[in-house]
């Protein structure tokens, strides 16, 4: 199994896993084609995962001061991916 294979299957996992960080899932956008966003100024800890071929953007806010996202992004994350036929 490949690593984004096996990233994939963590991010997938029920229950919803804890302690999943935001640079895997920048990781699992990217194989989708996906670009990150979170340009401004005024952006914050927003952040922009967009793809250009079929518009379609996923907004979450980037975990600070570490790297684990919170249960609530991480359930976003997977509706999302789901929802556009990633997963």
């Amino acid at each position: 199994m490949s690593r984004i294979e096996t990233l994939i299957e963590k991010l997938c996992k029920q229950p919803t896993p804890s302690g999943f960080r935001f640079s895997e899932l920048r990781r699992i956008m990217a194989h989708f084609g996906y670009l990150e966003s979170n340009k401004g100024a005024t952006s914050g800890s927003r952040v922009k995962f967009y793809h250009p071929e079929t518009k379609a953007i996923l907004l979450l806010h980037k975990p600070h001061p570490g790297d684990t996202m919170i249960k609530g992004a991480v359930e976003a994350a997977v509706k999302f991916l789901k929802e556009h036929g990633h997963i």
